[in-house]
Parts: structure tokens; sequence; C-alpha cells
């Protein structure tokens, strides 16, 4: 017989799966991700927040150069109201002198245009330009650029006037004119009105109150009593100053109406004309200086407000 067959010995290969490895190395992906997830939203936020306080900083640093230039211009324009009320004397004095009035005769007061027009203008032609007026209220940004214009509008009205007195020929026939002026501010004059056919004319008359009779001194709600002459220095007689009387249609010839000479002054005189439109040129500088002075008021009140503000801190 043959030999046995050898014991075949049987061997197991046993796998063992480690899978700490996998784990570990799929751990660390999903903490990579997370983390730069983590770091995206942190710089996001970063941003988000550095934005905002950037935003804020630089509207505060708006704010703080507007309240700056709220004190810059308050202090100018302080400044600029010495000048203004030194050139509101000046023009005062020559209004006054142009009225003339009772006890005083209507002139020229050369020295008060020539102070005038010495003066300086205060303001430069881009005084309040690049200005912040974020710390401004809207009414006082429009005050302050109407006192701006009005300023140089005085000036200029000061230049003109200045050309009216130049030379010794126009001074001459300004003070002709004054006094032909005067003549006229010293005359009332009216008119009376008289039926032609069909029609009502008028005729100009010098007037002047009627004293009244001893002993008959009249009471107030009496018609006031004048007395007209054709020209002054002629004969006079009387009549009623008309104050709406009703009967005025009926007997127009009992009543005068009084003339406007501020109106009329280019028609009752041509010789006072050229003090005319001195004086016109007076008053309506002396119209606009109180207007200025108004505006300037008000500026000083409410600059003075922004110029007490405190700039804001950044922190």
């Amino acid at each position: 017989m043959g030999a046995a067959p050898a014991h075949v010995v049987e061997k197991k290969v046993k796998l063992v799966i480690d899978d700490s490895a996998v784990k570990e190395s799929e751990i660390g992906r999903r903490g990579t991700t997370r983390n730069f997830v983590l770091v995206l939203i942190g710089i996001g936020l970063g941003l988000f927040a550095g934005f905002g306080v950037g935003s804020t900083g630089a509207d505060r640093k708006q704010y703080n150069m507007a309240v700056r230039d709220g004190k810059d211009i308050y202090a100018r324009i302080n400044d600029v109201s010495k000048v203004l009320e030194t050139a509101r004397g000046h023009l005062r004095a020559a209004t006054e002198a142009s009225q003339g009035g009772a006890g005083k005769q209507a002139h020229v007061n050369y020295k008060a245009i020539e102070d005038l027009r010495a003066m300086e203008r205060p303001f430069g032609a881009n005084e309040f330009s690049r200005r912040r007026y974020l710390a401004f209220p809207t009414p006082v940004v429009d005050d302050l650029f109407e006192y701006y214009n009005n300023m140089n509008l005085l000036w200029d009205r000061f230049e003109i006037l200045s050309t009216k007195i130049a030379g010794d020929r126009a001074r001459e026939s300004l003070d002709k004119s004054a006094k032909a002026a005067e003549e006229l501010i010293a005359t009332d004059y009216g008119m009376v009105v008289a039926k032609s056919g069909d029609t009502f004319v008028g005729g100009l008359v010098v007037v002047r109150p009627k004293p009244p009779e001893p002993g008959k001194e009249p009471k107030e709600g009496d018609p006031k009593l004048l007395l007209v002459s054709s020209r002054d220095g002629g004969r006079e007689v009387d009549r009623t100053m008309f104050s709406g009387q009703e009967d005025f249609l009926e007997k127009n010839d009992n009543y005068v109406i009084m003339v406007d000479k501020g109106r009329s002054m280019g028609t009752l005189g041509g010789a006072a004309n050229l003090f005319g439109q001195f004086r016109a040129e007076v008053v309506g500088a002396q119209a606009l200086m109180d207007r200025t002075t108004e505006v300037q008021g008000r500026l000083l009140k409410e600059l003075g407000k922004v110029a007490a503000l405190q700039e804001t801190s950044f922190f």
C-alpha cells in the first residue's frame, strides 16, 4: 500500500481593517473645512463692522468739519458786523442830509459818500465757497447767501453814489438841484377839480394850511381848511382838503386833493430831478442796508448756536 498522505495544515488568513487612519483623515478634512468657513465668516463680519465704523467715522469727520466752518463763519460775520455798522452810520448821515425837513435844508453830504466809497468790500469773491453746511439749518444757509449778496450790492451802490458826486461840475449841479428840491419840499401842492363839458379836469395849485380864527380852534373831526393859490405868493382862496367826502362830485370846486410830492418830484420841478435821482439812490441804499442789518442779526444769533456745538469723537 502506498504511504499515507501527509497531514494538510490549513492556514487561515484574518484580515484586520484598521480604519483609524481613515477616520483621522476625514476628521482632518472636515475640521479644515469648518475652520475655513469660520475664517470666512470672521473676515466677512470684520469687513462689515469695519465698513460701519468707517462710514460712521466719515460722517463724524464731515460733521466736525462743518462745525469748524460754522465757528469760522460766525467769527467772520461778527467781524464784518463792525464794518457794516460803520457803513450804516455814514449812509444814515447821507440819507438824513438828503431829506431836509423842518429847520433843515436838503443837501448832499459829500463827506459821508466819500467815507462810504473809501471802505473796502468786506467779502471776497469766494468767501463762502467750499464750506460744509452739514451742521447748518437750511434757513441759516439761505440767510448767509442773502447776506453775502446784499453786502456786495451795498458796496455797488456806494460806488454808484460816488460817481454821482465825482468832479466839481457834478457837485455844483447837485447843489443847484438840491436847492430847487428844497423849495419843492417846503411847498405843498394840491389839485383842484373842475368840470369842462362832460369831463373833469384838474389844475395844480399851491396850498398851505389856513390859520384858525381867533377863539375858534378846530375840533377833532372837523374838515381841514386850506388856502389855495395858482402860484407861490399869488392870491389865495379858501378850499377844504378832500378826504373822501360824499358830495365831491356835486361840489368839486369846494375841495382840493393833496399831491404826493415824493411821487411827483419829476413832474413838479425839472431842476430838482438830478437831486431827486441822487436821493432815490441814497434811500434805496438805506432800505437795502436795513434789510442786510436784519439778516445779519438773525445770522449772528443762529450761527452762534452752531459755533457753540462740540466736535464728536471717533471712539
